[in-house]
């Protein structure tokens, strides 16, 4: 079927539109109520992307649109200031095509006119392209001159004409062309008023006739005006000429927006790398590595700016095996919290500094005393306050000391009696008060405990629907997916959180850091017992009874056997029934070894490759099937890894000897 689209039109754009077709995703069509032209198709996007659509309308074709579809971003802002460009261009020509079909013979001068839009395209600069503009222009009629101006800052400044004289003009000076220019609208004066009040010494000070038409915006806003003017009476200022006028002025507004846009184009290119660049340098400056080698801690972090920069930051600390963590929340987004989070964080780095030299370790309310007494009255001042939560892991010693100054408070998850709590102090924000006397909470800490330090960007995420993720749902998470470890455990915090947010935009900044303390295994040589079971659930019997003559001589308590059941039963008969396709006839390998404070359990057996993450969470309406029996093992493990060699799964699951 023919194009509805004039040959000679979609000639044009097909020529004109060609360079998009690098833009991956992108199509340019032309589109009626019952057909569709396809003008330029992008190569396909390595990945589905969601895509927007912009719609543009095109004279000659009342009855359709341009349509431009491409995924969101700088491409596609890049595509459209291509296409309206070209749409821009287009309509140039065809009002100069209706100008030359309009007068004809009686105004040979205007082939002039397509000379120029095409000439003044070859200037890069847009002042040099609006000079020739003009001077194409007046030399279209002997004895015109002309000025173009814009308007800035309240007044007149004149870009091209007057190689001598002012170059700034009150709008006054204009006279009867004034109103007319001010309401868009071209203008012709036969009869221009006596010049002689107008203490200025404007150009068109002798004119003998004025014409005039505005120089306008995208959005019709008024920018400027092209002014001639003659001071003789040979030649009058005419209806073609006035279309004429109209013309260039349309043209020089054309040239005028274009340079406004490939500007704003380069600062917001120029803007987004420095954006990036500072959100790089925010991530030394703001958020400190977690260390690595501390003997019965195991440390994550986790970060996400709702605005690429923000004011949330942490730092690690360590003194021998104890380790401080620092964690705190400006208020406000953007750069300027993130230069306030990194004048915190160095007030607090400056007190542990200062504070060390007396030959001891300070205390964490010593060295939050320390910062606040030189932040509060800074912070005040500019009317900003920073939650702080200072905290001292010493898993040797079994403590916690901790102070929270507004912050969200810890999360602990003790594996060792399921209970699941909130640390919190009651002292206020830095910034809030001048007191700078603060309270040091102490608490108990065991192996298999869980502590989890946030910003409060996570609890207060937000769906579609304006609810909020909360601290249950935070919590559910942590109890689920802490016997992964911390690192595990903040990638699915932050998955999780994620999907319940769905489509909404991330209102706040998103900070985690998460610690577990590990189990000591002694200095005794472990025991170690291996035996393997065909793969068939009628061994979950004999894989009970072996279990439990190996924890009853480990000392495992009651409960804490039942768990170690309960994991080893579901890791068996997933083995069993996920392991191998079709009838199962790889033997089932158990290790167990008993070390002084926990027992470790590795389960082997060749099958498919498994991941526990890629097993969604069961559905406990009903609604879904599924997914329990992995619950059930990461519920019941105190310690749960997963990795795979060659073309075994192996699981490990580890259980503390006795309780609390």
């Amino acid at each position: 079927m023919q194009s509805p689209v004039p040959k000679a039109l979609r000639g044009k754009l097909l020529k004109s539109l060609a360079a998009l077709k690098s833009v991956p995703g992108l199509v340019v069509d032309v589109a009626g109520a019952d057909w569709t032209d396809t003008l330029v198709r992008g190569a396909p996007l390595p990945e589905p992307a969601g895509l927007s659509t912009q719609h543009f309308t095109i004279e000659e074709i009342p009855d359709a649109q341009l349509r431009l579809s491409a995924p969101a971003g700088m491409a596609l802002e890049l595509a459209e200031i291509t296409v309206r460009a070209v749409l821009d261009r287009l309509e140039v020509e065809r009002r100069e095509e209706s100008l030359l079909d309009e007068l004809g013979a009686n105004w040979e001068s205007l082939e002039a006119l397509y000379e120029i839009s095409t000439d003044v395209l070859r200037f890069g600069d847009v002042n040099s392209a609006l000079k020739r503009l003009i001077a194409r222009f007046v030399s279209l009629q002997e004895g015109v001159q002309a000025s173009l101006m814009l308007g800035r800052h309240g007044r007149l400044e004149q870009i091209v004409g007057g190689e001598a004289g002012p170059t700034h003009f009150d709008w006054t000076d204009l006279g009867p062309v004034e109103t007319p220019i001010r309401e868009s609208r071209a203008t012709v004066v036969t009869n221009p008023p006596d010049w002689s009040a107008v203490a200025a010494e404007i150009p068109w000070r002798s004119a003998t006739m004025l014409a005039a038409a505005p120089l306008t915006s995208r959005r019709q806003k008024v920018i400027g005006l092209v002014l001639v003017w003659r001071e003789d009476r040979r030649f009058i200022f005419d209806a073609p000429f006035s279309r004429l006028l109209e013309a260039i002025s349309y043209q020089a507004s054309m040239l005028l927006e274009s340079d406004r846009l490939n500007r704003a184009m380069r600062e917001n290119e120029r803007l987004a790398q420095e954006i990036e660049i500072a959100s790089s340098i925010q991530q030394t400056l703001l958020m400190g590595n977690p260390p690595v080698g501390v003997p019965m801690l195991e440390i994550a972090a986790c970060s996400a700016a709702s605005q690429q920069i923000d004011g949330d930051f942490h730092d690690f600390l360590r003194h021998g095996d104890a380790v401080d963590v620092l964690v705190g929340d400006v208020m406000g987004k953007g750069v300027a919290a993130a230069l306030l989070g990194a004048a915190t964080k160095s007030q607090f780095l400056r007190a542990i500094a200062n504070l060390s030299l007396r030959g001891t370790t300070p205390s964490p309310v010593d060295i939050v005393r320390r910062a606040a007494a030189r932040l509060t009255m800074r912070l005040i001042a500019v009317e900003r306050f920073v939650t702080v939560c200072y905290a001292r892991f010493d898993p040797p010693n079994g403590t916690l000391e901790f102070v929270d100054c507004g912050h969200t408070g810890i999360l602990l998850h003790r594996k060792r009696t399921g209970e699941t709590m909130f640390l919190r102090g009651d002292d206020l924000p830095l910034g809030v008060s001048t007191k700078i006397d603060f309270e040091q909470h102490t608490a108990a800490i065991g192996p298999g405990d869980t502590f989890l330090l946030f910003s409060d960007g996570v609890t207060e995420t937000r769906n579609t629907a304006g609810d909020l993720f909360g601290e249950e749902r935070l919590m559910e998470a942590v109890e689920t997916w802490s016997s992964l470890g911390p690192a595990v455990l903040l990638r699915q915090i932050k998955k999780v959180a994620e999907e319940f947010r769905g489509a909404a935009p991330q209102s706040d900044d998103f900070t985690c850091v998460a610690l577990r303390i590990r189990a000591e295994k002694g200095d005794d040589i472990p025991e170690r017992h291996a035996t393997e079971f065909s793969c068939d659930l009628g061994q979950l019997e004999t894989l009970r009874i072996w279990l439990n003559k190996i924890a009853q001589d480990a000392g495992v308590d009651a409960d804490r056997l039942t768990r170690l059941e309960s994991a080893c039963q579901e890791a068996l008969v997933n083995c069993v029934r996920h392991g191998s396709p079709g009838e199962c006839k790889h033997p089932v390998y158990l290790d167990a070894t008993v070390y002084k404070t926990y027992l470790k359990l590795e389960l082997r057996h060749e099958g498919p490759a498994f991941d526990p993450l890629s097993i969604p969470p069961p559905s406990f309406d009903g609604s879904r099937d599924g997914g329990f029996g992995t619950f059930i093992i990461m519920r019941c493990s105190d310690e749960l890894q997963y990795h795979r060699d060659g073309e075994m799964n192996i699981i490990s699951i580890s259980l503390f000897r006795g309780s609390q």
